[in-house]
């Protein structure tokens, strides 16, 4: 069965192709002189050819098509009723939930239908609908990268809707994106007077500068905070990398090794609706500038594009854009993977290395040195976020086996 709908201003319209509506009205006339017309009409719904055309308003449902006075009634159609609720915020940092009627509507039918997509607080408060089954989501606003002051609120849900029947559906909202907080100690913005920060998230990045208390809100995964500078003689400098969760509101106090102790919030608070946390980053231990301050492998992403010293575990070779070899006889010896231990046999837990032809090519290959496997190895080469399909390091200029 071919279905529209169109809704806008607070209104719906669920209709056919208008071609078939006219037929339809013919063959009721044409019926009516033969057996009257109230006849007519009770022979057309028993033979299912029915056809209804309604507009919804906020409160009511008005019969937008009449034929001489009659109204068709479907009765095959059930009806959706929609309520939505913020979840309650208690024990901790209240703040305000967003005008419900902002949020956007979208309910599907299971054949991909849109049946609504559009302003919770303008959608008809109730919506006939033909019998199967629905998504319904609510959303407060869509999410296009890290944005400060903006909690992502959402619920979705299932329906299956019968013929004749009637489906109330609560929606409860809850914090869909997680918030951070940084704070920077005196002595770390004097020493990078020069930068700013940048956090990143899959979507994008936002800067936040030294004089920032607010919380930008990002899409859940893995984060990446760096200080970049528009100076050319300086380079980009990664602090941290984190994984953050739908609903965690993060506080990081960012301050420099040594005697720097200065920080802002404290504890760990937890409410009913966020886990709030507070941390501090040294900044100045391990920042992959020698090999005495080497990064370890899981940071690597954090160093795209920079030349950096990085320590790991020797693990496998043969390395191709799909594959690892973890195993003896080894017959390529442009490359190798390490890792973070030893033992690691999975392709996705592991960091190519190129091996430059020359001495470092042929003291470390794996080919020739096959005993060269488990051991601990410190090396100093650009990253690359896809070399041999894995973030690695290439053109690597120093080699150092324990």
């Amino acid at each position: 069965m071919r279905r529209k709908f169109l809704f806008g201003f607070g209104a719906g319209i669920y209709f056919r192709p208008i071609e078939t509506l006219f037929k339809k009205t013919l063959l009721i006339k044409e019926w009516s002189k033969l057996v009257g017309l109230g006849r007519a009409a009770r022979m057309l719904l028993f033979l299912k050819l029915h056809y209804l055309i309604l507009i919804f308003s906020s409160s009511t449902l008005i019969p937008l098509f009449s034929c001489s006075g009659l109204t068709v009634v479907d009765g095959g159609l059930g009806t959706i009723r929609l309520s939505l609720d913020g979840e309650s915020i208690s024990k901790g940092l209240v703040r305000e939930i967003p005008d419900t009627n902002t949020f956007i509507l979208t309910i599907q039918g299971g054949g991909g239908d849109t049946i609504y997509n559009g302003l919770y607080g303008v959608r008809p408060k109730e919506l006939k609908v033909e019998a199967g089954t629905y998504s319904i989501t609510v959303i407060s606003s869509v999410n296009t990268g890290p944005k400060f002051d903006t909690p992502i609120w959402s619920d979705s849900k299932n329906t299956t809707v019968e013929a004749g029947s009637v489906n109330s559906i609560a929606l409860l909202c809850r914090q869909l994106n997680g918030g951070l907080r940084l704070g920077f100690s005196p002595e770390f913005k004097t020493k990078f007077s020069a930068y700013s920060s940048e956090v990143s998230d899959s979507k994008g990045s936002a800067a936040y500068g030294f004089a920032e208390d607010r919380f930008l809100y990002l899409t859940p995964g893995l984060i990446y905070v760096k200080m970049v500078t528009s100076n050319p003689e300086l380079s980009t400098v990664p602090l941290f990398s984190r994984t953050i969760a739908a609903r965690d509101m993060l506080t990081i106090n960012v301050r420099l090794a040594g005697a720097d102790s200065a920080s802002f919030g404290s504890g760990i608070i937890i409410d009913s609706t966020s886990i709030w946390s507070a941390d501090t980053l040294l900044v100045g231990s391990n920042d992959g500038s020698t090999k005495d301050k080497a990064i370890s492998v899981q940071r690597l992403p954090e160093y795209i594009g920079l030349k950096v010293w990085v320590t790991g575990y020797i693990v496998g070779g043969d390395l191709t854009t799909t594959a690892i070899k973890f195993d003896p006889p080894f017959s390529t010896k442009s490359n190798l993977a390490i890792a973070s231990a030893p033992g690691i046999r999975e392709r996705v837990s592991c960091y190519s290395v190129s091996l430059p032809s020359g001495t470092i090519q042929t003291t470390f290959n794996l080919v020739e040195n096959p005993a060269n496997m488990g051991k601990k190895v410190w090396v100093k080469g650009t990253v690359n976020a896809k070399y041999l399909g894995l973030v690695g390091i290439e053109s690597t200029t120093e080699f150092i086996l324990e």
